[in-house]
């Protein structure tokens, strides 16, 4: 996904997805999971961020923007009367021109899984972010110039389920949204281009259950405290995820004084890096959580998606 400076090695990393309507790899003694399976999403079940960037020239903190940007994380869990349970995240974000010297940034991360006992799990990804190649400030000012009315777009989906993942991404140029129907637009018209995109299918074989997108494979750590590592899939290739905890007391009080976590609640930072089973540079982030929440929805997210941009998404009260 594409935010605000997201590359496309980021995306790689923490986008999301679906195969609408196809009969491809059903859990054993049930019909495929398809999008209309997703549970409604409750009071308490979503945040809403502020987005704050920070540029670094040679390892130096140079300008420091509040508010250039927003988002919003999902986390929603139902569970049906054959014993299944199904749960839905997503994460959008998107650039504040405004705010952001001109910049257009979007991008929409989407996973659904269900959990049937017995039968193992199946999960869908769907994601799609603006392409922003560039990688040095210099080639991030040009980006500021470019045409802003349109913008090339990055798009993948994929199902993953016990032996098997299929997934398919391609590239088309859309209007930036400027509003949430436009953002919805976009969405629809990244489906329709994935719609005729070929599809890639891995095969794999492992004493493991079948792996989840990167979001589950996340939330669930978070719901497990003593857990540190999991594995997780994106398009036909394995990823490990890795985290440390540590009690953050200074964190919270700030928390708690924005009216966020009560006032004897705990925060845990989670310090997290992830990277690709058969090698590659590992992407490093953090994430502060209330410790003992049943959907330990981030209050913070900070990362740095290029060597010249920090981008930290606080929560709003």
């Amino acid at each position: 996904m594409q935010r605000l400076g997201f590359s496309r090695r980021s995306f790689h990393r923490m986008c999301a997805g679906v195969l609408f309507g196809r009969r491809l790899l059903p859990a054993a003694g049930s019909a495929p999971l398809t999008w209309a399976a997703q549970p409604a999403v409750a009071p308490g079940a979503e945040r809403r961020y502020r987005a704050d960037a920070l540029v670094i020239v040679f390892s130096v903190p140079l300008l420091h923007r509040k508010g250039v940007g927003d988002g919003s994380a999902v986390w929603s869990d139902s569970a049906a009367e054959d014993g299944s349970a199904v749960r839905l995240l997503a994460f959008t974000g998107r650039s504040n021109p405004q705010r952001a010297a001109g910049l257009n940034r979007f991008g929409f991360i989407q996973e659904l899984s269900r959990t049937v006992a017995g039968t193992g799990a199946e999960s869908l990804y769907f994601g799609v972010m603006t392409s922003s190649p560039e990688e040095t400030v210099a080639e991030a000012r040009k980006a500021l110039h470019a045409n802003a009315g349109e913008a090339p777009y990055s798009a993948i989906e994929g199902r993953i389920a016990e032996g098997s993942i299929e997934t398919a991404g391609t590239r088309f140029i859309a209007r930036t949204p400027a509003s949430p129907a436009e953002q919805s637009e976009l969405i629809e018209r990244a489906r329709q281009a994935l719609a005729g995109a070929p599809r890639k299918k891995t095969e794999f074989q492992s004493a493991e259950a079948a792996p989840r997108p990167f979001l589950h494979a996340l939330a669930t750590l978070l719901n497990e405290p003593n857990s540190r590592e999991t594995r997780y899939a994106y398009n036909g290739r394995f990823y490990r995820l890795r985290v440390e905890r540590s009690r953050d007391s200074k964190v919270a009080a700030q928390f708690q004084e924005a009216h966020l976590i009560p006032g004897a609640a705990a925060v845990t930072r989670i310090t997290g890096s992830l990277c690709r089973e058969d090698g590659g540079k590992p992407i490093d982030f953090r994430l502060w959580i209330e410790e003992g929440a049943p959907r330990p929805i981030p209050l913070r997210i900070e990362y740095q998606p290029k060597s010249y941009l920090r981008l930290t998404f606080e929560a709003l009260a």
